[in-house]
Formats: C-alpha cells, structure tokens, sequence
C-alpha cells in the first residue's frame, strides 16, 4: 500500500518538472505558480479557463464562485477537477459524463441536461452569510435526478466543522439536545437535518468533527426534490478514502458509508479518478489527456 506522504512527495516533484517544463514562473518549491493571479497556468486547456472566468463573472453580485484560495498550487484538487471534468463540461458531452458517472454502479434513467462546478443551495441550510455549502460538481438529468460530487485528491480528511476546529466545541453529540451546537443555535439547519435522516445516533461525538464535507453533500442531496444522490471521486492511490489491505475494504469513505441507514447506502456511490481517465483514454484519446496525465498521473 503506498503512503500518502509519499504520493504527495512524488506528485510535488512531478508538477515541479511540469510547472519547469511549462516555464511557468513558479515559488522556490517549484510546485506552486508564484502568484495566486497565475491560477489559469494550473489549467490545461485555455477553453476551461476561459470557462471558469465566465462562471466567475456571472456571480458577480450573487453567490460568488468559489475559487480556491490555493487553486495555484500544483496539487490543488479543484484545479485537478477542473482539468479533468472542465473539457466534458465546456463541450457540453453530457453523454460521456453520465456514461463515467455510470462507472461507479450509479445508472441515471434519465439524460444529463446539466452540469456545473460548485454548485450551492443556500436555503437548504438556511445559509445567509459567508460561503455556502456547494458541491465540486453537480449533476441534472431530465428525470430530476442530481448527483451531488465531492472530489478528493490528495486531501487527508473529509473536513471538520470550523467551530470544532477553532476550539470553541468540545465535539459532542448533539442528538439529544441540539442546542449543544453553535451552528444550530445561529438557525442553520445541518443538525435539524441529521436528526431528521436518522444520522446521529451512531456515534458517540458529534459527526461533523470527522465527516462535516461528506454529510452536508449528503443531506443536500437527501433535502433536494427528485432521486438524489452523493458520489465521492477520489485518487485510488491515496489511501484515506478507499483501500482494500487484503482482508477488507477500508478508508474513510468505507467508514463514513457503514454509519448510513441502508436505505441512505444505496445513494452513495465513489468513483476514481483512474477509472475516468481509462474512459477517456479509450473513448475520447484527447490530446488534453496526455498532458493530465504527465501532471497528475
């Protein structure tokens, strides 16, 4: 089993010889772009920068597209997504993604009418202030299913809460008084919604400590009006998420899954980014493709 320290350290390398190759002006580690403006040389296709731009401009005044405050980093996951699904979403081949969306054993009945990065959905969560709860990439179809994605690439955690994490929660379980938490006393309503899925019970500390990414995807998947679903990509190489050590699956994803009801499990699906790029390889042999791979893969 390779070590995530260790595939972060050969991916470091590997984008430094790229970003040199590119002569991409880069700080002295070599594998991040030396300014955040730089962030479309962390793209592989102009299209899809240019793409991202527009995205950006039509939020104006609204929800603000989120765009990462790392995004000129080398092994930043967004740019990763955004090179890897961008080319599929600029040409609109909503055919090909809902085949790669059936990869993971999720078959949608219907057509894929659209698809987006960072989607939001404020209200669900009563989400008046700051950065709402979105979603890497969402997914519509003509028979009202949504597919609500999270994309991992060499992260080493689902997330937590940034209450918990300041300090300022001592991570209890607030199934029996939901007061307990700060975020439901300032009127969201991720912890109403736990409870209302039957999500707490199976633990002894509160579940956003670990797992607040994934479960906010979840609920808004379980909170949206058709047949919804969740769905994780992630790096197969990076261990965190999905392993198999020979006895069994394990991972963080495994784990997180387990804790579901039965009826919740069969929304959820993972799928890697090794198995998209073998749909490509064999069915779109784009020139793109090559040079993802020499970045990432």
């Amino acid at each position: 089993m390779q070590k995530r320290k260790n595939l972060v350290k050969q991916l470091q390398e590997q984008t430094a010889a790229y970003f040199k190759k590119k002569k991409f002006p880069t700080l002295r580690c070599g594998y991040i772009l030396k300014e955040y403006e730089d962030w479309k040389n962390n793209l592989i296709l102009p299209e899809v920068a240019d793409y991202i731009d527009k995205k950006r401009e039509e939020s104006a005044g609204k929800v603000p597209f989120p765009l990462h405050k790392y995004i000129h980093h080398g092994l930043s996951s967004q740019a990763c997504l955004f090179n890897l699904m961008g080319p599929l979403l600029v040409s609109k081949d909503f055919v090909a993604l809902k085949e790669i969306i059936g990869l993971s054993g999720l078959q949608l009945q219907g057509d894929i009418c659209s698809a987006e990065f960072e989607f939001s959905a404020r209200e669900i969560f009563n989400e008046d202030r700051g950065q709402p709860t979105s979603a890497d990439l969402y997914v519509q179809t003509d028979k009202n299913e949504k597919v609500f994605i999270e994309f991992k690439f060499t992260e080493a955690e689902f997330g937590t809460c940034s209450v918990y994490e300041d300090g300022d929660c001592d991570g209890m379980n607030p199934d029996q008084d939901l007061n307990l938490c700060y975020l439901h006393r300032l009127q969201r309503k991720y912890m109403g919604l736990m409870k209302k899925y039957d999500l707490l019970k199976n633990y002894e500390y509160c579940p956003f400590t670990e797992f607040y990414q994934a479960y906010r995807l979840l609920l808004s998947a379980l909170e949206s009006e058709g047949r919804c679903y969740f769905m994780l990509i992630h790096d197969k190489r990076n261990p965190t998420f999905f392993i198999n050590d020979d006895v069994k699956d394990r991972g963080r994803f495994v784990r997180f899954k387990s804790l579901l009801p039965e009826e919740i499990r069969k929304r959820v699906f993972i799928l890697t980014i090794q198995q998209i790029v073998g749909y490509l390889k064999e069915d779109k042999k784009s020139d793109w493709l090559v040079e993802f791979q020499e970045k990432y893969l």
